[in-house]
């Protein structure tokens, strides 16, 4: 149970139990750990130099699924080729950031409260923004990680999953808050809140929507199945976060990552069509990210190591289909094979807080992108 706690800020009962906003605008962050490959994700598979960097990785190119613009999405990614078709899906190409770092925790640190190589922040990138948006409870993370959405004034509930989460809930008394000690005033302030949080998920998740549709049953298919079930239920939270591990493909690539492709293809194709089903598909917009892409040569374990810019993919009702950023340079690599970035990640942040959740752009020298 402690391991809640730290997640939970202040969050009185009465705006816990508040009525959900039926077009209140979510965001669903989709964490791909160890550093996903975007070459092998969204594929250049018209140039040449793609295949000699990647003799025994390039995917080939009559299993590639075309999208035009010379790309085309690695085949595990099948599911998701009608949502492209129907134009609710845009990947931003080139995303990274200056002097970026292959230290996979430096690296995710950065991503995750967007400040500059140079700086360090505890506030997650969402922190600050959240709290502008709505009252009462903000965001919602399943699994280990909910940093983006952690602030000293954003309300965040971290847990394994929404049944684990209730079963403990339910071992808890409520305990009005102390006053009279600064220290007993926190914590049985915190067992209060988490209580109250604990009685609104319970009342909502007695009767979760049917969603009439089949999730698989890997974790992140069961993580994507939970959110979306809250949404359709009416929690009332502004953003969720899952997490899907296993990107650090330094040997065994291509079986590697086809599995995790698969997995998440299957789960986002699930996911939207319960939205879509659910009438909440223009009202959400998913947001895959990953600490860095991979470096473009191969390497002899029939891997890839660390590298620097990736692609990120949007998908949502209210999403305008697209490739966004500069076709990467291929014949202009760093002193260690590494692409350019094109695309400040800021830049991404900066479009989902102004153009999707309506709030002040921190990142507004970046500028924006038109994918919503």
């Amino acid at each position: 149970m402690a391991a809640l706690l730290p997640w939970l800020s202040a969050l009185p009962a009465e705006v816990l139990a508040a009525t959900p906003r039926p077009q209140q605008r979510i965001l669903v962050l989709v964490k791909l750990a160890g550093g996903n490959d975007g070459l092998n994700t969204l594929v250049p598979y018209t140039d040449p130099l793609y295949y000699q960097a990647r003799p025994t990785l390039g995917i080939p190119k009559h299993q590639v699924l075309d999208i035009g613009e010379s790309y085309g999405l690695n085949p595990y990614l099948k599911v998701l080729k009608p949502w492209w078709d129907k134009g609710n899906m845009a990947w931003v190409q080139g995303v990274g950031y200056p002097q970026g770092s292959l230290s996979h925790f430096r690296s995710i640190d950065i991503w995750e409260t967007a400040v500059d190589a140079s700086n360090y922040s505890d506030t997650g990138w969402l922190g600050a923004l959240l709290p502008g948006c709505k009252p009462g409870l903000h965001g919602i993370a399943i699994g280990d990680s909910a940093v983006p959405i952690t602030g000293k004034n954003c309300n965040t509930i971290a847990m394994q999953s929404p049944q684990s989460f209730l079963s403990q809930i339910s071992l808890l008394e409520d305990i009005q808050p102390v006053t009279t000690n600064s220290v007993l005033a926190h914590l049985t302030n915190v067992h209060h809140q988490l209580y109250a949080a604990g009685e609104q998920l319970s009342k909502k998740l007695q009767h979760p929507a049917a969603l009439g549709v089949n999730f698989s049953s890997s974790g992140f298919g069961r993580e994507l199945e939970s959110v979306a079930k809250m949404i359709l239920t009416g929690v009332d939270a502004t953003v969720y976060m899952v997490t899907l591990d296993g990107f650090d493909t330094h040997s065994n690539q291509a079986g590697v990552q086809s599995n995790l492709l698969y997995q998440l293809a299957g789960g986002l194709d699930s996911f939207a069509q319960a939205m879509q089903r659910g009438g909440r598909w223009n009202d959400v917009m998913l947001m895959t990210y990953s600490e860095f892409g991979r470096r473009v040569q191969e390497n002899h374990a029939k891997g890839t190591d660390h590298g620097t810019a990736s692609v990120q993919l949007v998908m949502g009702g209210k999403v305008r289909g697209g490739i966004y950023g500069d076709k990467p340079d291929l014949s202009h690599l760093d002193g260690e094979g590494n692409l350019s970035h094109s695309v400040d990640f800021r830049k991404v942040y900066g479009t989902v807080a102004q153009q999707w959740l309506r709030q002040a752009n921190p990142w507004k020298p970046f500028g924006t992108l038109p994918f919503v």
